[in-house]
């Protein structure tokens, strides 16, 4: 038996009962198994439309392409599923074989846990927006000029284990040493071990 399927948003639990009233129950049914054992991989949004790829129960993969014919975001209204183009790798005939419809269900779930249906999905949650960019590019600054985290270790905060002391400031003491001696090696020990 397949779980129920729980929304948030009644908009779209009620659009996609549509969109499950147009198919046959066990075509249906074998996309959601899909959709639940992550089998959509390499999943992509836009406003345009949907590709993922869909590993099937046999452990083979098939490119699907969905382009709606009115754009996911226009006026707030969700896309119309029998106006649009569905190509699948497969060798169904279906409009709507079992691998779109998994990754139909990805799609309308996403949309369901963030919250929104008046924005389309886009590439901000591929991580490839300008924005994201930016801040992803400040972490890495901040991150690159930010202390090693056991020069920032504070050793007194650990007086409630004093067992623990002896054995901190003998590590501490190897990694700093070992941090010494990578950072000031002399290229004449490299010149006097290739020459024997």
């Amino acid at each position: 038996m397949v779980r129920r399927i729980t929304f948030r948003n009644a908009r779209l639990a009620h659009w996609l009962s549509d969109f499950a009233a147009t198919l046959p129950q066990n075509r249906f049914e074998r996309g959601i198994m899909l959709y639940d054992k992550h089998r959509v991989w390499d999943y992509h949004a836009s406003q345009n439309g949907l590709h993922a790829s869909v590993e099937d129960l046999h452990n083979s993969f098939y490119q699907v392409e969905i382009k709606w014919s009115n754009a996911a975001g226009e006026a707030a209204a969700l896309p119309n599923p029998n106006a649009a183009s569905v190509t699948c790798s497969c060798a169904s005939a279906a409009h709507f074989c079992t691998h779109s419809i998994a990754v139909v269900l990805y799609w309308i779930m996403r949309m369901d846990q963030s919250g929104s249906i008046n924005e389309s999905e886009t590439a901000v949650d591929q991580g490839d927006s300008p924005a994201y960019q930016v801040l992803e590019s400040k972490m890495k600054q901040l991150a690159s000029k930010a202390a090693p985290s056991f020069q920032r270790l504070d050793a007194n905060k650990l007086a409630s284990h004093p067992e623990l002391q002896i054995h901190l400031e003998k590590i501490v003491r190897q990694v700093m040493a070992q941090d010494h001696q990578t950072s000031h090696q002399q290229p004449t020990e490299n010149r006097h071990s290739s020459a024997h």
